[in-house]
């Protein structure tokens, strides 16, 4: 084990990406399981808070600690099992996500959820539910967790699997472990929220399995120490678009119209190729502006683009899928001609590379700023995203903050990024982030789409499932960890 205590050494550990700033007494690193287990009963005996760090990359202080000890799963990084036959692998919770999709790729393979940020670990993606830009097609990684281990607070270990045996049947929820405890409560009734993605608080759902609980729930119930995870294979091509519109309305229709349609191209009475995208991403003027130097082709006079990819089984297909897109792009844009296209490997690296360079430019302006990134993770209902998104888009040109929009639109998923310059803006920034987030909420949708609550957030939970619905979530918490020693301060106040 490797224990930090100097202030120089462990202050690296002690934010994010949010950039809170928290404290603790030291700075643990378990080197293998045994360590880890020996580590969180020692806490639990000397009653001693503790807070599991992954790759420091969240946006709202989950792996920011404020007292105790912080325990870091930077060594428990094996990729331990693969089974192309049955299409899994097994990955310890340090393993970092672009090393392993580098792995699975070398072998034919890949995990569809794809948090931007690749240096994340695993650990992280299932604490955060995460998803990324796949989603539209596939899902968030709680659709790939096959099996869990988890440490439990008190050092007990359980494993679990997504089998029908461990799968609640109504809503009383309870679980015997191998210590002889059991664990029991009664799942409350969650207000519906009526979007397509949502990680706010715990997933407490009839039909749920056990493991369900602690994807998402933010290092609060217990350590995840092992997961085995569903892979699929590798697509044999894929294509993709970035496309240039000269108005937000017209780019909006082409989403709305593009998740509507099926256009087959048929032979002999079979159909033969479809316009069916894995990802709709979005990007607003501001956000390009912010890259045009960089990308000198992009056209002049843009107010946003849309960046889709569609997979496809072989040349003749691609062909026709192409011919397809470029039709039904150029209803929609007069920057048609100038649409990117992405065929071949290193030309969807260059898209990537476009799409990380956007927020990476934007954390320079926020290094250069004397005030934090004020930022959003909201999803509504796909039947009210374009006036929500209009409705705020009015809002943040009236303000003249300085503002960038982002997010995957297929989803109706969007995230806001406020710059504040003094404290003014600062103040305008906040109420608009709180206007455009209780906007959501009121529209049955939600604050928390892929980042978590965290520390940053945690007002919000209140107000999207009541006060009454988020003491009996904490009363769950204590059910696991009666001492109240693990992840303070992430999801409650």
């Amino acid at each position: 084990m490797i224990e930090k205590t100097n202030l120089d050494e462990i202050q690296n550990y002690l934010v994010d990406s949010s950039n809170l700033k928290g404290t603790c007494e030291k700075v643990l690193i378990p080197e293998n399981l045994t360590e880890l287990v020996n580590i969180i009963k020692h806490c639990y005996l000397n009653d001693i808070p503790y807070t599991i760090s992954g790759g420091g990359t969240g946006l709202v202080g989950g792996r920011v600690p404020f007292d105790g000890v912080l325990i870091s799963t930077e060594k428990l990084n094996g990729i331990l099992d693969f089974d192309p036959q049955n299409q899994f692998v097994v990955v310890e919770p340090g393993v970092v996500r672009k090393d392993l999709d580098e792995f699975l790729e070398s072998k034919g393979f890949f995990l569809p959820p794809n948090p931007t940020e690749t240096n994340s670990f695993i650990g992280g993606n299932l604490a955060c539910n995460s998803s990324g830009s796949r989603t539209f097609k596939y899902g968030t990684m709680r659709d790939y967790v096959l099996a869990l281990d988890v440490v439990l607070p008190d050092g007990e270990t359980v494993s679990l699997q997504r089998s029908e045996v461990e799968r609640v049947r109504n809503s009383h929820f309870s679980y015997y472990l191998p210590s002889g405890k059991t664990i029991e409560f009664v799942i409350p009734a969650l207000p519906y929220v009526n979007s397509s993605k949502n990680t706010a608080g715990y997933y407490l759902h009839k039909g749920m399995h056990f493991l369900d609980l602690f994807i998402g729930s933010e290092g609060t119930l217990g350590t995840i120490v092992k997961a085995k995870l569903k892979v699929e294979r590798l697509p044999e091509k894929v294509i993709g678009f970035i496309i240039f519109f000269n108005e937000l309305a017209s780019a909006l229709d082409f989403i709305t119209k593009t998740k509507g349609i099926i256009k087959a191209e048929t032979e002999n009475g079979k159909k033969k190729a479809y316009i069916s995208p894995r990802l709709i991403e979005y990007f607003d003027r501001n956000s390009l502006l912010l890259v045009s130097d960089d990308y000198p082709q992009i056209p002049k006079n843009v107010e946003c683009a849309i960046w889709v990819e569609q997979e496809c089984s072989n040349n003749d297909v691609e062909e026709i899928l192409l011919s397809l897109w470029l039709e039904h792009i150029s209803k929609f844009t007069p920057f048609a001609s100038e649409t990117w296209v992405a065929t071949q490997d290193h030309e969807h690296r260059r898209f990537a590379d476009f799409r990380h360079l956007i927020p990476t430019r934007v954390f320079e302006l926020v290094a250069k700023s004397n005030y934090h990134k004020i930022g959003s993770d909201v999803a509504v209902n796909d039947n009210v995203f374009a006036n929500y998104y209009l409705r705020l888009t009015k809002m943040l040109e009236n303000s003249k903050l300085q503002y960038f929009v982002w997010g995957h639109f297929g989803n109706s998923h969007l995230h806001l990024n406020l710059i504040p310059r003094n404290e003014n803006e600062n103040r305008l920034a906040q109420q608009i982030y709180d206007e455009h987030i209780i906007d959501a909420i009121s529209l049955g949708g939600t604050y928390s789409a892929e980042h978590g609550t965290g520390k940053l957030k945690r007002k919000y939970l209140e107000m999207m499932y009541r006060k009454d619905i988020v003491q009996k979530m904490k009363e769950i918490k204590l059910k696991f960890d009666p001492k109240n020693l693990l992840g303070r301060g992430n999801l409650f106040f």
